[in-house]
This record gives structure tokens, sequence and C-alpha cells, in this order.
């Protein structure tokens, strides 16, 4: 692992973009696209985001009629930033995203032991650094402490899922009306294209492109919806749900879960509250009901179902 600065991972983002700019990587009027510069530099949406918003805040770029964030300037000239070979602004930051990307693939199974010194070989980085990110992760519901042994990634039993569920219906409503409001046609049209490519890909696409495809559209609501209280209290309950998939398990409903995300997108750009709520908990409802079934007869091997 490189050497790495301390300034915040946002920040660092926001300086890898410059060096586009200046570079003239990013053409006039080209959309700076938060969620495939997210995929390539294997980092959260909502940091690119944070620095797209510094960019816009500099007049290098600007919404256009569709809310898409486009290029419309270039910084002066100046020497250009090394922008070959990102890395993360912070270890620990940078460690935890390897190890949650990890869980959510699939790589650390439910109720494995992970021990801090050997995931700070493997990473580059040292224990306490590993022992930081674990922590975080522990905050998030995924990984749980045992003494002298290290960390546990959370197994969880069929009533933690439908406990899971029933507090999601009540609280993912909850951002409905103002996500309805404020989400940007560009989000909708990421969000639709991401539904598209998963129904034609069918049982042919990954657990975890429909992982974060699943987790694209709750969050992108909850964060449209700006309450910051919702989000943190769901974000954890939606990634446990997803942790409760593997890659061997046998797929049942794909392509009628993204057309549920669809009808919940066509219900957003009609902008119509009542209607994406009732989709939303359908689709939950749904989620829940094919998963707790397919756990229950699969044993030990949990459902691959978003929702």
């Amino acid at each position: 692992m490189a050497s790495i600065s301390r300034q915040l991972l946002a920040d660092h983002v926001y300086q890898y973009l410059v060096g586009q700019l200046t570079a003239h990587s990013l053409p006039i009027g080209s959309h700076v696209n938060a969620l495939v510069i997210a995929e390539e530099l294997s980092i959260s949406r909502t940091t690119v985001n944070k620095a797209v918003a510094r960019l816009i805040e500099d007049g290098f770029v600007r919404p256009d009629s569709r809310s898409r964030p486009v290029v419309v300037g270039y910084p002066s000239p100046r020497p250009v930033p090394e922008v070959v070979n990102f890395s993360f602004a912070n270890q620990t930051e940078q460690t935890y995203e390897a190890l949650l990307e990890g869980i959510l693939r699939g790589n650390y199974h439910p109720g494995e032991i992970l021990k801090e010194r050997r995931l700070a070989r493997e990473l580059g980085v040292n224990p306490v650094t590993v022992h930081r990110a674990a922590e975080r992760l522990n905050r998030d519901g995924l990984l749980e402490r045992r003494r002298r042994r290290g960390w546990q990634v959370v197994k969880l039993r069929v009533g933690d899922l439908r406990e899971i569920y029933r507090i999601r219906l009540m609280l993912e409503p909850l951002g409905v009306p103002k996500a309805t409001a404020r989400i940007s046609d560009a989000t909708l049209d990421e969000l639709e294209q991401e539904a598209d490519r998963l129904i034609a890909l069918g049982e042919r696409s990954s657990v975890y492109e429909r992982r974060q495809a699943d987790y694209h559209l709750h969050r992108s609501l909850y964060e449209a919806s700006g309450n910051r209280i919702l989000g943190e209290t769901l974000d954890p309950l939606i990634r446990k749900a997803l942790l409760m998939t593997t890659v061997g398990f046998r797929y049942g409903r794909i392509s009628r879960s993204f057309e549920e995300h669809k009808e919940i997108l066509r219900a957003l750009r009609r902008r119509e509250p009542a209607e994406v709520t009732r989709w939303l908990k359908a689709h939950l409802k749904a989620a829940m009901t094919f998963n707790i079934t397919a756990w229950k007869d699969g044993a030990d091997s949990p459902p691959a179902e978003g929702g």
C-alpha cells in the first residue's frame, strides 16, 4: 500500500478531479458522473459528490437543465497534479473500505473470525489501523468483538432478518416526501440504468452487483431526504440485510426485484410521494417474504435477494 497523506478523503478526490480538469481529461460539457468515478476509484459515491460540490463552488462544474453536474471550465494553467495512481487520503478510511468490500463480496463469511495482525499483513497497514477500521464496522453492525480471538463477521438469524425488514418498513417511508421532491433527474437516470442492466443480465449478474445496485437505490432515497439521522439509522440495517447473501445461493426473483425498483423510480419521476411509498413498501415486503422463505429452505445458505 502506498504512502498516504492525512488529508480528508473528499479533499483527495477533489484534488484528483482538479488534476483531471487541468489535464483536460474531462471535456467541456461532459457529465461528471459520481457513480462512475466512485466505481473507478473504489470509494463511496457520497465522497465523490462532496468533491463535485466543491468543483461547483469553484465554477468549474455547473448543474445542467437535468441537474446533472457538467464541466463548464478549466483551472488556470499550472503544473498538472499526479492523477495516474489514486490512493485513499486516510489509511483508516482505506482499510475500512477494503474490509467492507470484502464482507459484502462474501470474501469474509458470516461467523468467520478476522485477526487484526493477519489483516494488517494482507492490507499492508499496521494493526492499530485495522483495529480502528474494525471498530467502525462494529458500529455499522457488521463485526462483533471476540475477546482474545479477534473480530467476527456477524451471523444473523432468520428472526433478525424479519426484524430488520419490519424496522425498514417503518423508517424508510419517512424520508419519501422530501426525497421525492429533491432527488435529481441525474440520480434517477443512474438508478434506472442500473436496474435495466441487471434485468438484462438476470442470473448472469453477480451477487455483488445486485447488492451494490440495491444499496444504491435505498441509499439514494435517504440521502435525497436530507435527513441525516434517518440515514445513520437505516444504513447499518440495509448493510446487515445485504450481508445475509452469499455468492453460492441460487437466485429466485432477480428481474422482479429490479422491476420493482423501476416502479419506484417511475413514481419518483412523476413526483408522487404516495405512489413511491406504496411501491417501496411492496418491494420491501416482497423481499422480506422471499428472503425469509429462502433462508428457511436453504438452511445455512442465506438468500441473495435485494430489497
